[in-house]
């Protein structure tokens, strides 16, 4: 299970027909989710012969919402009313009805010649608007005064029906400073509630949203979970907006090839699993004609709207004889994400949730494997492809299927073991460059410039391997020369007496100047005097292992290197560099 993916996975349930669908969960650590652009080459392709890649944006950056549950009931999640912005002494609903399950609307502001805005032309009124929705204008770009050469245009919309049927430029606020249309936002579109709760086992996990009131969201819930265990009492959360075929690819127009069906490039989506019957048919391709998105032999309605629910790639036909840069926006998780995998018989495209390679034992940890047929939370194990789940990966236009056999699927914690540059022929990796093992730390310097050095006896440890130091502590120290401790304000104290703080050196770093018995953290200084012992490791023999396992070695600029873990007693003993 050590094979690395080239990007995204596809996911094909093959064991007896079971009714429910099971929720594959992804591990990953705590951290901030960065938000960017992620750059897909499409390779050339032809009319006859397209060249296909499966690919996935990360999630849609806009966060309409970020609170704490005040309770749930059956699928309905609610939530506490909030202070006004206007006045903090009224208490104001946190949502408007209806607006986060509805189809969002959209405008294009007009310019005059005065660097404001002329009006805003309404491209769309959308649909299940039950309030008035808000409509936000981007800052000019242009002037450094405020109200004088830069001020922000204002604008509100009326609605009818349900629909958006205008928007209203306030005439004392048209804006200055204009010098380029700026982006119209309307609220509105499909969304999705996501637990936030760090810590939380759930965390990570989201619904769609079917529909809203003022202070309640009531949620899709396709395999009948426990709500109220999932977002419990004080549970963060977040409502973030579903990316559409026109939010994500562009509505008016698209980098893609336009045209009608028979040049244009494609976007194929699977369609749900009730609608699948095991064909070329389960994939509905959709094309930009010039104007809007449109099905490929379908009925000449748009099909902009259509929903990419969070966990779900897509698969782009370049049928141009030119490669293409296609650029499409997102968040990256840093979170822990669940994928709701299909049925027996049935697939589902899945995307890959963190944006980066990653390999199938990590996408699907042990803790998520099962060889029961009758646990349907988890991966199906088998030694017959035949009877276990399986995966396929599109690599250069041809799907290849993986599974997993069984072997150490009871690992209960992950060997790990860092590599340095190789120092073999060539680069190639040796022995010597690996380490898996830990120490105790008894004492550390504390420089205002250059390298900490650390004193952990006799650690076996090699000039370029990279250490993760935890648990370091020591007593606060100011910038003069020599150092000073000093309590929380600042003030110089007796030594020992000093403010004691998590030392900076807790983290990973480079070793330099390795002798027997300390090593230097490359690039680190210090920020307090060090007391009491920390601890260093390079990697763990883990536990949990019935056989002998595959290495894989991961980035460092160089290919190819393989190797076996040889494990004793549950846990690996010895690496081999094959």
């Amino acid at each position: 299970m050590y094979f690395r993916p080239r990007s995204f996975l596809f996911l094909l349930k093959l064991f007896i027909p079971l009714v429910l669908i099971p929720v594959l969960s992804a591990e990953t650590g705590d951290a901030s989710n960065p938000a960017g652009s992620l750059s897909i080459l499409l390779p050339s392709g032809s009319l006859e012969s397209p060249s296909y890649t499966v690919a996935s944006s990360g999630l849609s950056g806009r966060i309409a919402f970020r609170g704490q549950v005040k309770s749930t009931s059956s699928n309905h999640v609610l939530f506490n009313r909030v202070p006004d912005l206007l006045d903090p002494t009224i208490l104001s609903w946190p949502f408007k009805d209806g607006i986060f399950a509805s189809v969002k609307a959209r405008a294009i502001a007009v310019l005059d010649s005065n660097q404001s805005l002329l009006r805003i032309d309404l491209i769309s009124g959308g649909s299940g608007y039950s309030k008035i929705p808000d409509v936000y204008v981007a800052l000019p770009s242009e002037g450094n005064r405020s109200w004088v050469n830069h001020e922000p245009a204002l604008a509100s919309a009326t609605i009818n029906s349900g629909a958006v049927n205008s928007i209203v430029l306030d005439p004392s606020y048209k804006g200055k400073g204009y010098q380029t249309v700026p982006k119209v936002t309307i609220q509105g579109g499909a969304h999705f509630l996501r637990c936030a709760e760090k810590g939380s086992p759930e965390n990570g996990k989201f619904f769609r949203i079917l529909s809203n009131t003022g202070d309640t969201i009531t949620l899709d819930n396709p395999l009948s979970e426990n709500i109220g265990l999932i977002f419990k009492t004080h549970t963060m959360v977040e409502v973030f907006e579903s990316w559409t075929l026109g939010s994500l690819f562009g509505y008016s127009g698209t980098q893609l090839s336009e045209g009608n069906s028979t040049v244009a490039d494609y976007v194929y989506l699977l369609k749900p699993s009730a609608q699948q019957n095991g064909t070329v048919q389960d994939y509905q391709a959709h094309y930009h004609d010039g104007t809007s998105w449109k099905e490929v032999n379908g009925s000449n309605a748009s099909t902009a709207e259509t929903m990419i629910y969070p966990d779900e790639s897509f698969i782009l036909a370049r049928r141009s004889n030119s490669p293409l840069e296609l650029n499409l926006s997102g968040v990256a998780l840093t979170q822990n994400s669940f994928v709701q995998i299909p049925p027996a018989g049935k697939r589902f495209l899945m995307n890959n949730p963190f944006g980066v390679d990653v390999m199938l034992s990590d996408l699907i940890p042990s803790l998520h494997l099962t060889a029961s047929s009758l646990d349907t939370q988890k991966w199906l194990t088998s030694a017959s492809q035949e009877q276990a789940d399986n995966i396929q990966i599109l690599n250069d236009g041809v799907w290849t299927s993986y599974w997993h056999d069984g072997t150490n699927s009871g690992i209960s914690e992950n060997a790990s073991l860092t590599a340095r540059l190789g120092t073999g022929v060539a680069g190639s990796m040796t022995l010597q460059d690996l380490s898996m093992s830990s120490g105790i730390i008894t004492s550390m310097t504390n420089p205002l410039s250059g390298n900490v050095v650390v004193t952990s006896a006799n650690h076996q440890l090699r000039n370029g391997i990279s250490v993760v130091i935890s648990n370091a502590y020591g007593y606060k120290t100011n910038d003069s020369t020599p150092k000073q401790q000093v309590d929380e304000d600042g003030n110089v104290v007796s030594t020992g007496q000093g403010l004691l703080i998590e030392s900076a050196v807790n983290g990973i770093f480079e070793i330099v100047n390795v002798d027997t018995n300390t090593f230097e953290l490359s690039g680190k200084s210090g920020n307090c005097d060090f007391t009491g012992t920390a601890n260093w490791k390079t990697g763990s023999a883990g536990a949990g292992y019935t056989k002998d396992a595959y290495v894989s070695f991961v980035g460092g600029g160089g290919t190819g290197a393989q190797g076996i873990a040889h494990v004793v007693g549950g846990s690996v003993r010895s690496i081999t560099i094959t």
